[in-house]
C-alpha cells in the first residue's frame, strides 16, 4: 500500500512539471550564451586580461587559441580589455550576451601600431571583390589638434579615370583609438579593374576639409584590389611636417 501510494505520488510530480514547463518559455536568466575572446599576434603584444560586466574572465595571449565563456543571457554589460602588464584599461565595448549562441571577438593591441581595440569575429567574412577596414587615429596633436574628426572617402573610377565621391563616411575618429565602425570598401569592379581610394580628413563643427600643412585635402588610404577579400586594421599617421604618409596595414 505504501509502495502504491508513492508511485502515486511520483506521478503526479511529473506530471505537474512537465504542465509547468509547457506553459511558455523559461525564463531568459535560464539560458546562457558563449562568448570567444582571441588576441591578435601582433608586434610585441603582451599578455590581455579580460573582463565583463567588472569580473575578471582570464588572461589570454597571442599562443593558442583565446578563451571561451558561458555566460547568463539577456545581460548587457561591458566586455573590456587590460594590459596585464600595466593593468591598465586598453578599450571596452557594450554586447548584450544572446541566449543559445556564440559571439565571436579578437582584440588587438600593439603600441608599435597604434592599435587597441576589439574586432568582431563575424567581420572576416568578406566578398571577394571588397574589404572590410578599421581604422586607428596616430595623427599629431601638433598638426591635427582635434581629438576626434570625421572621414570622407573618395575613389578613382576605373572606366574614366575621375575621382568620384563615396558614400561612405567615418564618424567620431578618435585620436589613439581604432575606429569601432567596421568600413567596407569594394576594391573590384565588375569586369576585374581595381580601384583604389583616398580620404579626406572632416571638421566635425564646420563639416569643412581639414587640409594637411602642404595644402592637400587627400591622403591615400593604401587599400586596393591586391587586398580584395580582406579584412584589415590600418593605421594612418602624419610625418614631422603633418604629411599623412605613413599608412600601415595589417591583415586578420
Amino acid at each position: 500500500m505504501h509502495l502504491f501510494i508513492k508511485r502515486i505520488t511520483l506521478f503526479f510530480f511529473v506530471a505537474v512539471v512537465v504542465v509547468s514547463c509547457r506553459k511558455g518559455d523559461l525564463p531568459e536568466e535560464h539560458y546562457f550564451g558563449k562568448v570567444n575572446v582571441s588576441l591578435l599576434n601582433l608586434p610585441n603584444t603582451p599578455k590581455v586580461m579580460i573582463y565583463f560586466d567588472n569580473k575578471q574572465l582570464d588572461t589570454i595571449s597571442t599562443v593558442g587559441t583565446g578563451s571561451h565563456f558561458v555566460l547568463q543571457a539577456g545581460i548587457k554589460a561591458k566586455l573590456a580589455a587590460y594590459d596585464a602588464v600595466k593593468n591598465e584599461l586598453l578599450a571596452d565595448t557594450l554586447i548584450t550576451i544572446l541566449p543559445n549562441a556564440a559571439q565571436d571577438f579578437k582584440f588587438a593591441y600593439s603600441q608599435e601600431l597604434g592599435l587597441k581595440g576589439f574586432v568582431s569575429g563575424e567581420g572576416t567574412k568578406v566578398a571577394p571583390d571588397s574589404l572590410f577596414v578599421q581604422l586607428s587615429n596616430k595623427l599629431s596633436a601638433t598638426f591635427y589638434p582635434k581629438d576626434k574628426y570625421d572621414l570622407k572617402f573618395i575613389y578613382s573610377d576605373p572606366a574614366t579615370g575621375e575621382l568620384v565621391e563615396s558614400p561612405i563616411v567615418l564618424k567620431g575618429w578618435e585620436r589613439g583609438k581604432l575606429s569601432s565602425q567596421i568600413l567596407k570598401f569594394r576594391v573590384q569592379d565588375e569586369s576585374g579593374n581595381g580601384i583604389t581610394y583616398a580620404a579626406k580628413i572632416i571638421d566635425p563643427a564646420t563639416g569643412e576639409v581639414v587640409p594637411q600643412p602642404d595644402g592637400s585635402e587627400f591622403f591615400v588610404l593604401g587599400i586596393d584590389q591586391s587586398y580584395a577579400g580582406k579584412y584589415l586594421i590600418t593605421s594612418v599617421s602624419d610625418d614631422n611636417n603633418g604629411s599623412i604618409t605613413n599608412i600601415n596595414s595589417v591583415e586578420l
